[in-house]
């Protein structure tokens, strides 16, 4: 598999199925900036897809956050000390790709517009998108602002919950900071739909689906996941009654509202207060069953395992650095079947080669920095 090793030892087979659907939608929903004279149908799907991705990456990012901060918590003696050491693994593995990415962007930005980006210290901070929509440059890293702060959030509110109520059960502090994190947040999307008049689903993807200070209980789904799997029985047909209900939920939320005519500017306290929430509930519904999930194709295993590998760099890469610079170099917007089809193919063989390159030789090395 393109010359590297992944080791599938440790990993859990049905997470990576998962991340790798994820980062796919993803890159399916943006590929429809190549040209609108894709079939209409196709075209439709690939607006829907790119919140089922990203918010599939959130659930999953909480459920093994969690699970890595619940086991620091019920040492003996939790810390500081352990708050910092989670935040440096982190950071070993978030930050050495953002900024490098973030320099690729400057880089490209410059060579295209002829003009360094405007607020570009925002960016080193993650604060680009903190409290208003996200700038033109640099466009998908609105979600890793908001997984950065969910980061600190959740291990600082423990620590001092654990100081101020020493005799309550650690796990059960867990799970009393991760629901109050998601109440809180769902009041701050209800009075935001007080003070905000939604004008159409594009308004509302950009003012508050990606605005950090409305999307950070966005992991915190993901805690309560874990909290439940590990503290809650689940037999094999619940789970897989769990799924079949995620998927149904995912089904109707992300396709029939949207079939039917379901509009934000119609029916904003929908779309405001409840939609992100029962999305995030209806993927948590999906993980009993991933994570017990066994894939017997080997090679399938390891196909999926590698893009899940990749998926952070295929992430970073993809948009802003592959796709502007393919359609500043050959433009596509007039581009239509069989040369429509062999842009995409080649697009979609430009992220994966140079996610690749990215992983071997930058990000790999930098994570295994972190682990020496």
């Amino acid at each position: 598999m393109f010359g590297t090793k992944i080791k599938l030892a440790n990993r859990i087979p049905g997470l990576d199925l998962a991340r790798s659907m994820a980062i796919c939608l993803v890159v399916f929903s943006h590929t429809l900036w190549i040209s609108n004279n894709y079939p209409s149908v196709i075209s439709w799907l690939m607006q829907l897809s790119g919140t089922i991705g990203v918010e599939i990456f959130f659930v999953i990012s909480g459920f093994l956050i969690g699970k890595i901060i619940y086991k620091l918590i019920l040492k003996d003696n939790f810390t500081l000390k352990d708050v910092y050491g989670f935040w440096v693994r982190r950071w070993f593995r978030t930050l050495p790709n953002y900024y490098f990415v973030l320099l690729l962007n400057v880089l490209v930005w410059y060579l295209i517009f002829s003009e360094i980006p405007k607020k570009l210290y925002l960016y080193v901070v993650y604060l680009q998108n903190f409290t208003t929509s996200s700038p033109a440059f640099y466009r998908i890293s609105w979600s890793l602002a908001v997984e950065q702060f969910c980061y600190i959030i959740g291990p600082l509110s423990l620590f001092f919950l654990i100081r101020i109520f020493p005799k309550k059960e650690k796990k059960h502090l867990f799970l009393n900071m991760s629901l109050g994190v998601i109440v809180l947040f769902i009041l701050i999307r209800y009075r935001f739909s007080l003070i905000h008049t939604i004008t159409s689903i594009g308004d509302w993807n950009e003012n508050l689906r990606k605005v950090t200070l409305y999307r950070l209980d966005a992991i915190y789904y993901g805690f309560v996941a874990f909290y439940s799997i590990t503290n809650i029985p689940i037999g094999i047909l619940a789970r897989k009654a769990l799924f079949i209900l995620g998927l149904v939920a995912i089904i109707i939320l992300h396709f029939v509202i949207f079939y039917i005519g379901i509009r934000a500017e119609e029916y904003p306290i929908f779309f405001n207060v409840f939609y992100l929430s029962l999305n995030s509930i209806a993927i948590c519904c999906l993980l009993p069953y991933l994570i017990n999930l066994e894939i017997q194709s080997l090679l399938f295993l390891k196909w999926i395992t590698l893009i899940s590998v990749l998926s952070y760099s295929i992430y970073l890469l993809h948009y802003t650095i592959i796709l502007h610079s393919l359609k500043t170099i050959f433009p596509s917007e007039s581009l239509s079947g069989m040369l429509l089809f062999i842009y995409t193919i080649t697009y979609w063989l430009l992220v994966l080669v140079f996610s690749y390159l990215q992983y071997r030789f930058f990000e790999k090395p930098m994570t295994d920095l972190r682990d020496k």
